[in-house]
């Protein structure tokens, strides 16, 4: 029995090593592939790296750009709130001097004398441009 004790064990022990040669002929080529993948993920992360940069630039650009335009924003917003102040300002101007018109061409029409001034001053304006013309 040790002659099949021995041949057992022989080729358990030839199993063993053709099992670890099997196992290292299919692990060591898979190291060269694991080492191209790492070698590619780590030039993927650079390259995220830079991106991811660039991220963080475009968002500050992103960020100072809405700043400007809310600024740009507000102060045209109080140039158009003032453009309408100013014509409110000018009807307001302008109701008060038809007023001051109408109660001036309503005291004049009521008084003869002031006519009668005026009609003067007119002639005599009238006669010095027709002697300078002449």
């Amino acid at each position: 029995m040790n002659v099949w004790l021995l041949a057992t064990v022989i080729v358990l022990i030839v199993a063993v090593i053709v099992f670890v040669g099997c196992i290292v002929a299919v692990i060591f080529p898979l190291k060269n592939v694991i080492t191209v993948i790492l070698a590619h993920m780590q030039g993927i992360q650079k390259q995220l790296e830079g991106i991811q940069t660039q991220a963080i630039a475009l968002t500050a650009t992103m960020d100072k750009m809405k700043t400007d335009i809310d600024y740009k924003k507000q102060s045209f917003q109080s140039v158009v709130q003032s453009v309408k102040d100013v014509g409110t300002a000018l009807n307001e101007l302008n109701d008060s001097s038809q007023k001051a018109t109408t109660a001036v061409v309503k005291q004049f029409q009521s008084d003869e004398e002031k006519q009668a001034q005026v009609k003067r001053w007119t002639d005599t304006a009238i006669s010095l441009l027709n002697r300078k013309a002449n």
